[in-house]
């Protein structure tokens, strides 16, 4: 245990996601307190997402460690032939339903194994996993300020011990609200970056009055990067191939395609692949997806398999697509670079010195040796 000279602590993670937080916007100079964060402990060149480089499936891969075929939240929408349903990420009535979670994120870990967790907004908190839940959880509610969410963590370690939470996980929008909206060159991107770092100093003066700065590791994260778009890099599927043929398309900027019979699976492939040849876009059967997206053995991804070209959209149109900025392209794409920085008693400090990029699959890993918690099965090394 370890003490701020007036309460014992247990060994504490708190990890914050800025959702769309590109790794390069830490350099624009509109986050001081990250910038002493990273000086005091360390950060890494960039963290490399998960494909596809999209909210849920990402969130879900840093507490889980598993990759998204693996766990089984492959997009922020998609459609599972075997349940015959579909997760839309924005019905919580229904994405909350434990038939969808597959893996064991990091607050189950620590409950199974006699340690308190408290998650604020991170996708799939909200719903019962393996039989477990998180010990406080608070689900999504976009009307929370970033600074509340700074308050709300201290309140947490304002518990007493046997009390108090060991992980603590916080989801923040702000940023990729900002980057879709407005693009990621824009000015209100780096306006969102300001009320982030101001969030980060509430959340460090906070600790620092409790005399907690060397008690308790946090940990800021983000799920991908973004990059520019617009309605003139916009493809519709509509102008390739007979929508009706369609059960389900989901995943934009991708189009993961299930048609509604099997043998019509060759024709609409064929008739894409040839579009594919004079548009920025890649197609592909499940089975032929590259090796290294890591994303072919799952049923939930669709016999077909769409990728377009960094910052381009493949869209049906009745989806009514608009956005300034976008993700969910090719992982290693550098515009899709996630941020890593750590602070705390069990980081080495690196002042100032960056650590080469890594696959966010690590993260899980890293937090249960912090909380000395055995790892569950996952892809990280």
């Amino acid at each position: 245990l370890l003490t701020n000279g007036t309460d014992l602590f247990a060994n504490t993670v708190v990890m914050i996601s800025v959702d769309g937080m590109r790794a390069d916007y830490l350099d624009r100079g509109r986050s001081p307190a990250l910038t002493r964060m990273a000086r005091e402990g360390v950060r890494a060149e960039y963290m490399e997402p998960s494909f596809p480089s999209i909210t849920f499936p990402n969130h879900y891969t840093l507490v889980t460690g598993l990759r998204p075929e693996s766990h089984g939240i492959i997009s922020n929408t998609f459609y599972d032939p075997v349940l015959n349903d579909t997760f839309w990420y924005t019905r919580p009535e229904q994405s909350w339903d434990s038939k969808w979670w597959g893996g064991e994120p990091i607050w189950v870990t620590a409950v199974k194994q006699k340690q308190r967790s408290a998650v604020h907004m991170w996708p799939g908190s909200s719903s019962e996993i393996a039989g477990y839940r998180p010990t406080y959880v608070e689900p999504f509610n976009k009307k929370v300020k970033p600074n509340e969410k700074a308050d709300r963590v201290l309140n947490w370690l304002d518990m007493p011990l046997d009390d108090r939470p060991q992980f603590i996980g916080v989801y923040v929008s702000d940023v990729d609200t900002a980057g879709h909206w407005y693009g990621p060159e824009s000015y209100e991107v780096n306006e969102s970056m300001e009320r982030i770092d101001g969030m980060m100093s509430r959340l460090f003066s906070g600790l620092e009055q409790r005399n907690l700065t060397d008690v308790v590791n946090v940990i800021v994260v983000s799920d991908h990067g973004m990059t520019q778009t617009g309605n003139e890099r916009i493809i519709y599927l509509d102008d390739l191939i007979d929508l009706d043929k369609i059960q389900a398309h989901h995943g934009a900027p991708l189009a993961l395609l299930t048609p509604k019979r099997t043998e019509d699976i060759p024709e609409l492939y064929s008739t894409l692949k040839n579009a594919s040849h004079n548009l920025p876009f890649n197609v592909y059967l499940r089975e032929e997806v590259p090796e290294r997206f890591h994303f072919r053995n799952n049923q939930r991804i669709a016999p077909i398999v769409c990728i377009p070209y960094l910052g381009w959209v493949l869209v049906a149109r009745a989806d009514g697509f608009q956005a300034n900025g976008m993700h969910g392209y090719d992982n290693r794409a550098r515009d899709m670079r996630a941020s890593f920085i750590a602070r705390g008693p069990a980081i080495r400090q690196s002042k100032g010195e960056r650590i080469a990029g890594f696959p966010n699959v690590n993260v899980y890993g890293l937090v249960a040796r912090i909380l000395n918690l055995v790892p569950a099965i996952n892809n990280g090394s």
